[in-house]
């Protein structure tokens, strides 16, 4: 797994910490013309073979160079979107996977077997239905929950409070997330300073208002939020040990 390791990390050097914005603007502008594209291509290359302990074999360094070029350029002929961006990355990735697999694999079967223990983990999939409830699910509870306190307040907010487009959303679900994450890791101790971190950037986007609804809802919402995430996360403990 090594060697595997090492390539992903020559990867994100290339692709990101050696790559610059003004060399990706001139590979967009010249697209096969560029030098610079095939000069990325080329470090790629070189670096993978660096981290290969085969020196003799040239098949990988080549394979990673030309796959990287054919990759590049075509995302080079499409605009940016986050779609295509991970797309990108998951084709070098794959490219990489599978030369590792092809020459660098421990033992025949492997990889098969990995995948095998893998699926029949009982804790992973008990792990991945509970994020999958703090995510969906718990979401349209907690809305259902605390859709009377919203009614009252969201008259005085839109009066004169601008807020991006499903932030509250967002960021309920990235807490569940997190105080979940710390739960079954059985870091709890975390969870104190995510509530004060909260805390200190809802007290002050609340203080030029001066609305005591408002700070109410958002602490009942909070609460209710945690609570559900840490008996989510206890439970699954419970089922999983």
């Amino acid at each position: 797994m090594l060697v595997l390791y090492q390539w992903i990390f020559a990867h994100l050097m290339a692709d990101f910490a050696l790559q610059t914005r003004a060399m990706v603007q001139h590979k967009k502008r010249w697209m096969a013309k560029s030098w610079l594209l095939y000069l990325h291509c080329l470090l790629h290359g070189a670096l993978v073979y660096l981290f290969s302990p085969d020196k003799t074999n040239w098949v990988i360094p080549v394979a990673v160079t030309v796959s990287h070029y054919a990759i590049d350029l075509w995302k080079l002929h499409r605009k940016e979107s986050p779609v295509d961006f991970i797309t990108d990355q998951l084709l070098h990735l794959s490219v990489l996977i599978t030369l590792w697999i092809l020459y660098y694999q421990p033992l025949p079967g492997w990889c098969i077997a990995q995948l095998n223990t893998i699926l029949q983990n009982s804790r992973l999939w008990i792990i991945l239905a509970g994020y999958m409830f703090i995510i969906f699910p718990l979401s349209f509870i907690l809305g259902f929950a605390t859709a009377k306190w919203r009614n009252q307040v969201e008259p005085d907010i839109t009066r004169s409070v601008t807020s991006l487009s499903e932030a509250g959303k967002w960021i309920g679900i990235f807490e569940r997330i997190l105080v979940f994450t710390f739960v079954i890791n059985n870091h709890m101790e975390a969870i104190g300073f995510l509530i004060a971190a909260k805390s200190i950037l809802r007290f002050t986007d609340m203080k030029g208002n001066n609305i005591r609804k408002e700070a109410e809802y958002v602490l009942i919402g909070t609460l209710m939020s945690f609570t559900c995430s840490i008996i989510t996360g206890l439970l699954i403990n419970a089922l999983s040990a």
